[in-house]
């Protein structure tokens, strides 16, 4: 459905999306529509050069199934736009899309997934200081809350006028140029209203998770992400990271739904290349990416690292 700005529902959610990260995406779609409130538009980012043709149509005829209004847009990326470890150029499309999208609206990265009561983020957008251009989730303090000021993955957008960020982001470091982080809390130092955590809790404070009170929006932050755990470790996992948990019930929920219909095959094939889609380094913290491509190649004979590893995080 062709995007009308002036002719959207309410509650529109924009995000961002390449080859690595299609599959996140449809489980993230998957349970955006399943649990929210009131109707809501999708708009989905993408450079050409990072989302092929194929994954294009897959995610449009998806989001036909899913019965949902959306448009996909294609851009063409900044000179500056560069990626770093698991940090991608697509990354920056929530400032060029946020400044093409003057009226509120909900950013979500990808690498989240949400329960109900998600959309009441839109409660606090519309209700905004006017002196407020960010909706952003307060953060819990502890070992494992290594930024300062707020995470970039969950983004309320106000009626406010957007920060010019161009300039900014040419005047940084080269080693910064990847840092959407940083640019946001430069820009937007001062202009944010806060929400509780619970709108975007990071998987590493997974020992704060609350399963009989789930967060409305987890965001698997990092270079870690579900889809690339071997499903036959996922329930072992929960002595890991019970946060991930939530994704996996949120794939599900999808496979079961869609296994009848013509998509299905489309779909598992999308989760299969998706187990090895992450991205390896041997840079600080790489050891855990190199595990899940482990357990991946694998599979359920992997479940003496998985038993190690659990008893590993309980001592």
């Amino acid at each position: 459905m062709a995007f009308d700005r002036t002719n959207t529902p309410k509650n529109l959610v924009a995000l961002a999306l390449d080859d690595k990260m299609l599959y996140g995406f449809l489980v993230l779609a998957y349970s955006l529509v399943k649990t929210a409130r009131e109707d809501i538009f999708l708009l989905v980012g993408y450079f050409p050069e990072k989302l092929s043709q194929a994954n294009v149509d897959l995610l449009s005829t998806f989001l036909d199934w899913l019965c949902v209004d959306y448009d996909v847009v294609r851009y063409l990326p900044h000179a500056l736009f560069s990626e770093r470890r698991h940090l991608t150029m697509t990354t920056f499309l929530k400032f060029v899309i946020s400044d093409e999208l003057p009226r509120p609206h909900l950013w979500l990265d990808i690498d989240t997934v949400v329960t109900s009561g998600w959309d009441e983020l839109f409660d606090a957008i519309d209700t905004a200081a006017p002196e407020a251009a960010l909706i952003v989730a307060e953060k819990i303090e502890g070992p494992q809350t290594r930024f300062e000021g707020f995470n970039a993955g969950v983004l309320g957008w106000t009626k406010a006028p957007r920060q010019e960020w161009y300039a900014t982001l040419s005047s940084l470091p080269e080693k910064r140029f990847s840092s959407e982080q940083f640019l946001f809390n430069t820009l937007y130092q001062g202009k944010t209203q806060r929400v509780s955590s619970q709108f975007n809790f990071l998987s590493s404070w997974h020992q704060e998770f609350d399963k009989d009170n789930p967060p409305r929006v987890v965001h698997f932050s990092g270079p870690l992400k579900p889809w690339h755990l071997h499903r036959a470790h996922s329930r072992n996992w929960e002595g890991i990271n019970s946060t991930w948990s939530l994704w996996f019930q949120a794939e599900e929920d999808l496979l079961r739904e869609i296994r009848r219909t013509p998509l299905a095959n489309r779909v598992n094939s999308a989760a299969r290349t998706a187990l090895f889609s992450g991205r390896l380094h041997t840079g600080k913290g790489s050891a855990a990416s190199w595990v899940l491509r482990l357990l991946a190649l694998l599979g359920p004979l992997g479940a003496p690292v998985v038993w190690a590893l659990v008893a590993r995080a309980k001592s």
